[in-house]
C-alpha cells in the first residue's frame, strides 16, 4: 500500500549539459499530472506523460524539468568536428555559387549555429533520452517515498482496528446484561400497574412482548459484519496497486455498521462504544484519502 504524497529529484550532467528533474505527488482521486518544461520540449510532452502515467496509478503529480549548459571550466569554444563540417557545407556553397577565395577561420567562426551549440543549446532531441532517464530516477525516488509513508498509514490504520475491535468486544459482551435489565423493568413496571387494578398478566404475553424487544435490539449481525470488514480491511492493506478506492468504500460501509449499532443498542455504554467506533472510523477515513 503507498500513499500519495511524495518527492523525488534525479539530475543527469556531463561537460555539455545539466538536466535535473524533479517530481512531486499529493493526493488526489485521479492521476492529474502537471509538467514544466522548457520551450524546446513542448513537442515531447505527452511522451513523458506516458512515463509518468506507467509508474503511478492516482495522485496530482507535478514534475519540472531544468535544462541547462554546464558551466565551462575554460572558453567557450564550438566544437571541432562541428566546425569541419560547417567548413565542408561552406565550400560546397562556394563551389555551388561559382564563388572563388579562401574560407579563413574568421569567416568559419562568423556562423551563428556554432556558437549556439558552444554555449550549450543542445537540440530537443538529442537531450530527451537523458530528460527520460532522470525522469525515471526521480520516480524512483517519488516511489521510495509513497511507500515509506504508505507503511506509516498502514501502522495508523492497524492501531485503530484494534480499537474498534476492542469496542466491538465490549458491545457483544453487553447484549444480554441489557436484554436481562429490560426484562427486569418490564416485569417490574407491569407488575405495578396491574396490581393498582386487581389483575395478572399472562406470563405468555410478557414473554412475547420481551422476544419482540429483543429482536428489536440485537446487534449480533451488525458486529459480526462490523468485524468481517476490519479483517477485509486489513487484507486489502497488505496488498499492492491501487488499494485507495476500495478502502474508501469498505470504510463507509464499517460506518453503516457502527450508525446502526449505535441506533439499536438502547444502552448507555453501547452507544459510547458506538460514537468511539465512529470516532476512530473518521480518522481513517482522513487518512485512506492519501492511499493511493
Amino acid at each position: 500500500m503507498n500513499s500519495m504524497t511524495g518527492f523525488g529529484s534525479a539530475s543527469q550532467r556531463d561537460r555539455r549539459f545539466e538536466v535535473d528533474v524533479e517530481a512531486r505527488s499529493v493526493n488526489h482521486r485521479f492521476l492529474v499530472l502537471k509538467q514544466s518544461l522548457p520551450d524546446e520540449f513542448a513537442r515531447h510532452e505527452g511522451e513523458l506523460e506516458r512515463v509518468v502515467r506507467d509508474r503511478l496509478g492516482r495522485g496530482s503529480v507535478t514534475v519540472r524539468v531544468s535544462v541547462k549548459a554546464a558551466a565551462a571550466e575554460g572558453p567557450s569554444l564550438p566544437d571541432v568536428k562541428l566546425l569541419k563540417e560547417t567548413a565542408k557545407r561552406l565550400r560546397d556553397v562556394q563551389k555551388a555559387v561559382g564563388i572563388k577565395g579562401d574560407l579563413s577561420l574568421e569567416d568559419l567562426l562568423g556562423v551563428p549555429s556554432l556558437w549556439s551549440n558552444a554555449n550549450g543549446k543542445l537540440p530537443a532531441d538529442e537531450l530527451l533520452p537523458r530528460v527520460k532517464k532522470a525522469l525515471e530516477k526521480a520516480l524512483d525516488a517519488l516511489e521510495a517515498t509513497r511507500a515509506r509513508e504508505g507503511t506509516s498509514i498502514a501502522a495508523d490504520f492497524e492501531g485503530r482496528l484494534r480499537a474498534i475491535e476492542a469496542c466491538l468486544d465490549k458491545v457483544i459482551a453487553r447484549g444480554p446484561a441489557v436484554l436481562e435489565s429490560y426484562q427486569r423493568k418490564l416485569d417490574a413496571r407491569v407488575q405495578a400497574l396491574l396490581a393498582q387494578k386487581g389483575l395478572e398478566v399472562a406470563k405468555p404475553d410478557l414473554a412475547k412482548e420481551i422476544a419482540v424487544y429483543a429482536d428489536r435490539c440485537d446487534i449480533s449481525e451488525e458486529c459480526q459484519r462490523l468485524k468481517a470488514h476490519t479483517a477485509e480491511f486489513r487484507k486489502i492493506i497488505a496488498g499492492k496497486g491501487e488499494v485507495g478506492r476500495r478502502l474508501d468504500f469498505l470504510t463507509q460501509e464499517m460506518g453503516r455498521e457502527a450508525n446502526t449499532i449505535a441506533s439499536k443498542g438502547n444502552d448507555a455504554d453501547i452507544s459510547a462504544c458506538a460514537v468511539e467506533i465512529k470516532a476512530e472510523l473518521e480518522k481513517i477515513k482522513e487518512q485512506v484519502e492519501n492511499v493511493e
